[in-house]
């Protein structure tokens, strides 16, 4: 079934540089007519893909429902959202593929992702945070992938994993503060919370698929930075079924455009 989509303003047009080979004033003319395009806010239409890891289970009487629309924050990052019908335990080391089928993320001014967890700040620490950790990756076709690149700063006491600065590029970081109830929109990472990710950081114009993958534990399904790092985050020591792993609240496409504005030799282009 597909999502809800929201008219954002079009993005500005960047002047055409002229350029001797052929092929790389097409490309470049093409950039422009997807920036052009990316008028659209949506939400993944369908999910393509769930492989649930150890411990999962909690909103499976709901999915998957409660992964496909928008989040549910709170305005106080001390009081993240806990409810079965709007969150989804990845379990450790689970993962899902959310796809775009009506329309397409395309790369647009600054973020174009944003990914939505249900983290929170402990009363008193502002740097804080509980933070339950997923990397986040993006495929054209669901057979290429592409990872955000993501870090870990390893602390030297258990209590400094609470501080968000040294988690980089990760998913699960940020507290949720947009809800169809406050009216805060989940399109503006200014004001949205969730942690956003930008398609030029991976170099892709378009994106299909966006997969979640639990970063697991340092004993369970663990992921590595590539420094040599494990991800450690709090939820390690909390998690327990069926509630274990990432908890996926919503993903929003910032920009995106009518996959049927996009023509499949044109795909072939980028690839």
């Amino acid at each position: 079934m597909s999502r809800q989509c929201f008219l954002s303003p079009p993005a500005r047009r960047s002047s055409v540089i002229r350029h001797n080979i052929t092929h790389a004033v097409v490309i470049l003319v093409f950039i422009l007519h997807i920036a052009s395009l990316a008028s659209a806010q949506c939400f993944p239409d369908r999910v393509a893909e769930f492989v649930p890891g150890w411990g999962a289970g909690f909103g499976m009487s709901y999915f998957p429902q409660n992964v496909l629309g928008p989040p549910h924050g709170n305005v106080n990052p001390q009081q993240p959202n806990a409810r079965e019908e709007d969150l989804l335990s990845l379990g450790v080391g689970g993962t899902i593929t959310l796809e775009f089928t009506s329309n397409l993320v395309v790369d647009g001014p600054g973020p174009d992702i944003t990914v939505f967890e249900n983290p929170f700040q402990p009363i008193g620490y502002p740097d804080f945070v509980f933070a339950e950790t997923a990397t986040v990756a993006v495929s054209t076709d669901s057979l290429t992938w592409y990872t955000f690149p993501f870090s870990f700063d390893p602390p030297e006491t258990t209590g400094s994993l609470y501080e968000k600065w040294r988690y980089h590029g990760l998913a699960g970081v940020t507290p949720v503060f947009s809800s169809p109830e406050n009216g805060i929109s989940p399109f503006d990472p200014n004001v949205s919370g969730g942690d956003s990710f930008d398609l030029a950081e991976v170099g892709l114009h378009y994106v299909r698929f966006v997969k979640i993958t639990d970063t697991g534990t340092t004993d369970i399904a663990p992921t590595i930075d590539p420094y040599g790092h494990i991800i450690n985050d709090p939820g390690n020591a909390m998690n327990t079924p069926p509630t274990a792993g990432f908890d996926l609240d919503a993903v929003a496409a910032i920009h995106s455009t009518p996959a049927a504005a996009i023509r499949r030799e044109d795909w072939v282009l980028y690839e």
